[in-house]
């Protein structure tokens, strides 16, 4: 088939006049936005003139003129824009949107094939296919053949006459004493509240166990709790040995903060019933709770109630039986 002659290419598009103007013509330009600069200065139009009669950007017209795609929106509103340009100064708005759409082709757009040319594709896929899967079955032969040779394998050592035949498997075996089980290597280390120090702190339970806990405050002589204070959970805070002291034990879950007299807070947790605080007195604590109801209140182990309001002082309690 012999190539197909297209001749050469040449411009023809026009522009439509109205008004019977001969200059400037499209022809005269290279590139749309050169005509529509070339016709908006024959009329005596700024770009400002012109951006307020389109709405359209000042920014926009002067890259339109200048052929400036990167300054220009997505390509649908460029073409709008040349067209609403031409209109208004009354020329062929189709007409300049399309020669703008041939001097600026979309590249993300296939090219199309030309029309009257047949294109004969070639089926080789086939016959890839094939030579690949026969060179894949001759490595996968050339692999088997090779073991086959290699495979002259020295026989297992035989055991000496005198030793001992092994061990019957059928009949009943005997079993060691068991092992003792690994040190637990994922146990997290105990929680610390940030500013405080770790001390002891009193864990209920059948076991009896003692744990190191958030100590609030250092004070000195031991007192014994009265015979009131049953300690039915982990009581942070000071060690039972620090003094005189007082403890808020939750009755129910509620929230307990404590804060020093310069605002630093001292402990700051989620208890569950039976968990408490211990502070010591003259320590200047205060203690915020989410519900007074929710904690009881012991000093020296003696039992005073439950917390009345949300926030206390606990030197304030302290000293005065009827706070």
């Amino acid at each position: 088939m012999s190539p197909l002659d297209t001749g050469s290419v040449t411009h023809g598009l026009q522009l439509v006049d109205p008004l019977g103007r001969l200059s400037p013509r499209a022809d005269q330009h290279a590139t749309i936005g050169g005509h529509l600069r070339a016709v908006r200065e024959e009329l005596g139009l700024s770009l400002q003139e012109l951006a307020e009669r389109t709405r359209i950007s000042r920014q926009y017209l002067a890259a339109i003129e200048d052929g400036d795609l990167s300054a220009l929106p997505s390509r649908p509103f460029a073409i709008g824009y040349v067209r609403a340009y031409a209109q208004a100064m009354e020329l062929d708005g189709d007409a300049a949107a399309q020669r703008f759409k041939t001097e600026t082709p979309d590249t993300s757009e296939p090219l199309q094939a030309p029309v009257g040319v047949q294109h004969e594709q070639t089926r080789r896929s086939p016959v890839i296919f094939a030579a690949a899967a026969a060179v894949v079955v001759a490595v996968v032969v050339w692999n088997i053949s090779q073991r086959a040779l290699t495979s002259d394998d020295p026989p297992p050592p035989s055991l000496p006459a005198d030793a001992p035949a092994p061990a019957s498997t059928n009949g009943p075996i005997a079993l060691g004493a068991p092992l003792p089980a690994p040190a637990d290597q994922t146990t997290p280390a105990p929680y610390v509240t940030p500013g405080m120090t770790v001390g002891q702190a009193e864990v209920t339970g059948e076991n009896g166990q003692v744990a190191p806990t958030p100590v609030s405050a250092p004070t000195a002589g031991p007192v014994p709790l009265a015979p009131d204070f049953d300690p039915k959970g982990q009581i942070y805070g000071a060690s039972a040995a620090a003094g005189p002291s007082i403890i808020l034990r939750a009755r129910r879950s509620g929230t307990l903060v404590v804060r020093g007299k310069d605002g630093a807070v001292y402990f700051a947790r989620q208890l569950r019933a039976g968990e408490g605080y211990r502070a010591a007195i003259g320590a200047s604590l205060t203690a915020d709770v989410t519900e007074p109801g929710a904690f009881d209140l012991f000093v020296n182990g003696t039992s005073r109630g439950v917390l009345t309001t949300a926030q206390t002082p606990l030197d304030k309690i302290a000293a005065d039986p009827s706070a």
